[in-house]
């Protein structure tokens, strides 16, 4: 028999090294996706569980095993810290981007206004990854994505919906029990996407000791085994408890076997708990390394020795042999750039053996020493959160000289420390009324509006301060005009002016907001009060003045027809604004009028100029008018003829707060998906719109693109006495103005009224479009006037003209409209030739656009007249491989088989990089592809084939 062998305390825990156990066929699942990942295909895993239970070691255990050279690996990972700090998961993930110093450190109050630097921040992440994947497949690890901030969950987000296109493995680890609904959201979005769930439980009692066996290195004894085997099964746990017994030299070798030594009675009982066996390691540092590693369980999981020196005050050597110490009994491990503790729990542990009060002193104190150094604001502001008890005087004196840049960076946190430390101020402390003021602002920017007004009205009670005054009456005009109460909010614009001696450009800007809201509702006065506005902006040299007004100005005049002035005001308001970021807002609302103006007077070159700055402009800024320049955007690519290109951008407008965008844009959506014969998704977009009559007036002005797919869904569905009811709804002028699609309604009501024998309604549409044509200086209006006439009459001279219009005004929408009626009119007339080669023009038009449902309702016209498509004009797109691309979707599959991103895709084609993402969506789902690689090996063999034949 050997005799008994004390076990070397330098064998512990040597988990790195050790067989896997318990996990085989989690591990065989991650291997696998891995390995699809280097072929080029992506993937997503969501693997969940109990603290202890060993996610993090299952996904280092995969990735130590596949092939790190053909991937990129980033990893990044959560604490409670994170919650409150925009992009601080995913920005420890992406080092080399480090989105969160991106954002600007100050700025006006009124800037933060203008801009949504989260946003931004969003996209800048998301092509980072984008470009990172075109270069080598990317794994993505997160770490306890229960204290993941909401911006890199919104980054995870969108990240979730890049793996079916990119080399991209997103792999997230979360501890079971969150109740966070943003973290719900994500493990809906991962699952949707066919994401894999795994859902870790305990070892059961064999793989328990195995494992123990693995750490120990030595099969257990009888004795040892019955006791590991109590454990339940949690591999932390067993760790911990295998290491506490090495510890205390309670383990020695019996015939090869590790026994646990019975020295005294009760010593073979386990710690009570995971957290006290934990505290069992921790509580064999020295007195050093113990209270240094408290202070660095205060600053997260992961954290920077420059900061946790700064914090306690030592020398960097000190702290440097106390880390060493940690690292040497396995409670801290290298990251590489920073230290790391091996286990959330050992933070924890740390973290709660301090008293309450003494975590919230110190907490104080670390904010203090952060923002003597170089540390952002925002770290700052996280530990001031953490601290207990009312603010001090030095908090208060902080934040009120902070409190804009915190807006800018973290407004959640600066919504929360704000909200306290007005509680603490008096009324008559003078840091009141700014943080006040931030508060107002942060819930405009949150879309609060309710909110917002109650708490500018509070500082618009008791401020002294004219230029508190103007800006609070700025926010809360606007917050009223979005809440439909126009006359409240020219009211509180008005009254600021009696009120407050106000400073002379806020004077100048508070009157062009009563001119922006005059104008929305169209109020008689608006036409005086913009031109007094204008001339005092242009006085004082105010960008902000100018712009805006220009803005409503050139609105009205458009709406009165006058495009020569509108483009006047258009050039003066553009160049006002210049590239300055305090006035992005009103830029982005001039690029979008822009749009409009210059596809109002036929430039289609300045038009698409102007769609490409202002989606460039939208991404740059993160600006809450996203939704606004995607529905411009979308409405000039509708009339151009580039659907796939506006659908494409339309397919994100339900994930915008912006409800009078969101009316346009499935607007637009619908009667795209109607031309097309998708009749249940034009009806669903209908659906989201709601009620017509309860729009705004300017939302009414500008929805002819919807009631059109509502008077064509009626037509297909034979709802007789409804058509009826929308004809004379047209006829009587509600659509008189400047939007794109009422030329395109007027001619589509008259061709009904023909179709449905209404003789006399389809007169009065007809004189509908002649008083048009005598209001509307546009040559479209002409044009249109020209087709509903040839229409009406049959008369193939007023349709040849208005074809020959549509043709060179690049508008193929209506080209191939007209070209249909041009072919029934010279069919009555007995023209069998012209009628037949105007029908093949009309049919190769409506296939360009994929619009088979028009293409079905004039091939049901056409045999009414005697005219057949035969083989001939019958070309339709396949439903799927190569020749099913559209000629959009083909000029991106070219790209993608170049290896280029997404991002460099839409820089090459002056399109965003959403919705470059989305066309790659379709692309890999028409021919049966999953990844971009497939699309370069289909591409090259396509060229093989060309060349050989």
């Amino acid at each position: 028999m050997d005799e008994k062998q004390s076990y070397p305390r330098s064998l512990q825990a040597r988990s790195g090294s050790a067989q896997w156990v318990g996990r085989e066929a989690e591990l065989t699942l991650l291997q696998e996706l891995l390995t699809t990942l280097t072929r080029g295909t992506g993937g997503c895993a969501l693997v969940e569980g109990p603290p202890g239970i060993g996610k993090s070691s299952l996904v280092t255990e995969a990735l130590s095993r596949a092939s790190r050279d053909a991937l990129q690996v980033l990893r990044g990972s959560a604490d409670e810290f994170c919650v409150s700090l925009p992009f601080q998961l995913i920005s420890e993930a992406l080092r080399p981007v480090r989105v969160s110093e991106s954002l600007p450190q100050q700025g006006s109050l009124w800037g933060a206004s203008a801009r949504n630097p989260l946003a931004a921040g969003v996209q800048e992440a998301l092509a980072y990854v984008e470009r990172a994947c075109a270069l080598r497949p990317v794994v993505l690890v997160v770490s306890d994505l229960q204290w993941a901030d909401e911006a890199s969950l919104t980054v995870l987000g969108g990240l979730s919906r890049l793996t079916d296109q990119l080399p991209l493995l997103l792999l997230t680890e979360l501890t079971s029990g969150s109740t966070r609904e943003e973290v719900h959201q994500l493990r809906r979005a991962i699952r949707s996407r066919g994401g894999h769930g795994l859902r870790l439980g305990p070892l059961d009692p064999k793989q328990t000791v195995r494992l123990a066996q693995e750490f120990l290195g030595v099969p257990l004894a009888p004795r040892l085994r019955r006791l590991i085997s109590q454990t339940g099964g949690n591999p932390l746990y067993i760790r911990e408890v295998t290491a506490s017994f090495v510890r205390e030299q309670r383990i020695e070798i019996l015939e090869g076997r590790a026994e646990l030594a019975a020295r005294a009675e009760g010593d073979e009982e386990l710690p009570r708990s995971l957290g006290a066996a934990i505290a069992g390691r921790i509580g064999h540092l020295s007195k050093d390394t113990y209270e240094v590693l408290r202070t660095a369980s205060m600053l997260g999981t992961t954290f920077e020795s420059a900061e946790l020196a700064a914090v306690v005050g030592w020398s960097a050597e000190r702290v440097g042999e106390a880390l060493g110490e940690a690292a040497a009994t396995g409670v801290l491990r290298d990251s590489g750039t920073a230290a790391e503790f091996h286990a959330p729990l050992l933070r924890h542990a740390l973290y709660e053996s301090m008293p309450a009060s003494v975590r919230g002193l110190k907490h104080r104190r670390t904010a203090q020493v952060l923002s003597e150094g170089s540390w952002p604001a925002e770290r700052v502001a996280a530990h001031l959160a953490a601290a207990s008890g009312a603010p001090d005087e030095w908090t208060l004196t902080w934040l009120a000289s902070h409190a804009t840049a915190l807006l800018y960076r973290v407004p959640e946190l600066a919504r929360d420390l704000l909200q306290r430390a007005t509680d603490q101020l008096s009324w008559g402390d003078e840091r009141r009324e700014p943080l006040e003021a931030v508060l107002a602002m942060a819930a405009f920017l949150r879309g609060k509006l309710p909110e917002c007004e109650a708490l500018a009205s509070r500082v618009l009670a008791s401020t002294q301060d004219g230029a508190h005054a103007a800006e609070m009456t700025w926010i809360m005009g606007y917050a009223l005009l979005h809440q439909g109460r126009p006359a409240e909010a020219v009211e509180a614009v008005t009254a600021a002016a009696r009120r407050w001696d106000l400073p002379p450009v806020w004077e100048a800007r508070l009157l062009a907001l009563q001119s922006v809201i005059l104008n929305a509702v169209s109020d008689e006065t608006a036409e005086a009060v913009t031109r007094e506005a204008l001339e005092r902006g242009r006085a004082l040299g105010d960008a902000q003045t100018i712009a805006y007004t220009c803005n409503a100005k050139l609105v009205r005049l458009a709406m009165a027809h006058d495009f020569e002035g509108s483009g006047r005001c258009l050039e003066e308001g553009l160049a006002a604004a210049g590239a300055d970021p305090q006035v992005a807002d009103v830029r982005l609302l001039l690029l979008c009028n822009s749009i409009y103006h210059w596809r109002n007077v036929d430039r289609v070159d300045l038009a698409a100029q102007s769609a490409r700055e202002a989606r460039k402009l939208a991404v740059e800024v993160g600006t809450a008018r996203l939704g606004v320049v995607i529905v411009s955007t979308a409405d000039y690519a509708y009339s151009t003829g580039e659907w796939d290109e506006a659908i494409a951008d339309l397919e994100m407008v339900g994930e915008l707060p912006d409800r009078y965008a969101n009316i346009m844009g499935y607007g637009t959506a619908a009667v795209i998906q109607m031309q097309r014969g998708e009749l249940a998704a034009a009806q669903a977009n209908l659906d989201r719109i709601g009620d017509p009559d309860a729009m705004i007036p300017v939302a009414r002005l500008n929805s002819s693109h919807q009631w059109r797919a509502r008077l064509e869904l009626a037509v297909v569905q034979g709802r007789r006495d409804e058509i009826l009811a929308m004809l004379r709804f047209i006829a009587d002028g509600h659509f008189a103005g400047v939007s794109e699609g009422h030329p395109r309604l007027l001619a589509a009501a008259v061709r009904i009224a023909v179709r449905l024998e209404e003789a006399d309604l389809a007169a009065d549409l007809v004189a509908m479009a002649r008083t048009a044509r005598q209001e509307d200086s546009r040559a479209v209006m002409a044009a249109a006037a020209q087709q509903c006439q040839g229409i009406h009459e049959g008369d193939p001279d007023a349709l040849r003209e208005a074809l020959e219009y549509f043709r060179s005004a690049t508008r193929p929408v209506d080209a191939a409209e007209c070209a249909e009626d041009l072919s029934v009119a010279l069919a009555e007339a007995g023209e069998t030739e012209g009628a037949r080669a105007a029908m093949l023009e009309a049919a190769e038009g409506y296939l360009a656009l994929g619009a088979t449902g028009a293409l079905d309702r004039a091939d049901a016209r056409w045999r009414q007249v005697g005219l057949r498509r035969g083989v001939q004009g019958s070309r339709k797109r396949p439903a799927s491989g190569w020749a099913s691309l559209t000629p959009t979707e083909q000029r991106i599959a070219e790209l993608v088989a170049e290896g280029l991103s997404n991002p460099d895709i839409g820089e090459r084609l002056h399109t965003s990089r959403r919705t470059v993402q989305t066309h790659v969506t379709h692309i890999l789902a028409k021919l049966g592809l999953r990844s971009r690689n497939e699309v370069a090996r289909m591409r090259a063999d396509r060229s093989a084939g060309e060349a050989a034949s």
